[in-house]
């Protein structure tokens, strides 16, 4: 593993480094309790690695012409940065620019299932159309999600931690499905089998629905108290 590591290039050890304190702390600011201390600094340190991951993965992804994964670095890019965007409650001109950006990674990704269709070899980088199609349909939602959210104006303390909690959950899934099926090389063979790689993509996937389902419909949400606070003295003044 570390000689795998070790004959990467300098950014892809960076990556990998990044990508492995980024999981680590998204798990715990899933696991702990909402709105203390380890849980505003684990989600902190996994908003601040993500961005970095999804910078540096689109830079390798864009300098070795593999489109799909610098969409996906797109993706990941916007959900933390809009899910960070609804904890702190910043909306307005933010949140247009936003949509904009999600808006043209769709039609981006579309465009470019169209362009893989007509290659003489029907794929890019050994995938086929249906492959752009989806994160271009993906994308779409997410803007049509961000469009409705736009129209609907101010939103409660329900909805906006709701779309902080999946937001940051799908980022932590696209980080999670690339670090464990797109690079698994660089893992010990124990850390290589379908059950292994699998196991911790569903933990996201289970948790970020749990803990969603559980802020916007259970009678007591787990509102993390800092924000709930902070909201209510500006509402005061």
């Amino acid at each position: 593993m570390i000689s795998v590591i070790g004959s990467l290039p300098l950014v892809g050890q960076l990556h990998f480094l990044v990508g492995v304190i980024c999981l680590l702390a998204g798990a715990t600011a899933f696991m702990v309790r909402k709105g203390r201390h380890p849980h505003r600094l684990a989600g902190r340190v996994f908003a601040v690695c993500m961005l970095l991951l999804c910078a540096s993965g689109l830079y390798m992804s864009l300098s070795r012409s593999i489109l799909f994964t610098a969409f996906l670095a797109l993706l990941a890019g916007h959900a933390v940065t809009t899910g960070w965007m609804a904890a702190a409650r910043i909306t307005g001109l933010a949140e247009r620019v936003a949509a904009g950006a999600i808006s043209l990674v769709a039609i981006a990704a579309a465009g470019s299932g169209l362009l893989v269709a007509n290659l003489p070899s029907g794929t890019l980088n050994d995938l086929p159309p249906v492959a752009f199609y989806s994160l271009g349909g993906v994308a779409l939602w997410i803007a049509g999600i961000d469009v409705l959210a736009l129209r609907r104006g101010s939103a409660d303390d329900r909805q906006r931690l709701t779309r902080h909690i999946w937001r940051m959950g799908f980022a932590l899934f696209i980080a999670s499905f690339i670090f464990f099926f797109g690079n698994n090389n660089v893992l010990p063979p124990v850390l290589r089998s379908p059950i292994a790689l699998l196991a911790p993509v569903l933990i996201v996937i289970g948790l970020t629905l749990y803990a969603s389902v559980r802020m916007r419909f259970c009678r007591r949400p787990a509102f993390p108290s800092g924000m709930k606070m902070q909201g209510r003295r500006k509402e005061a003044g």
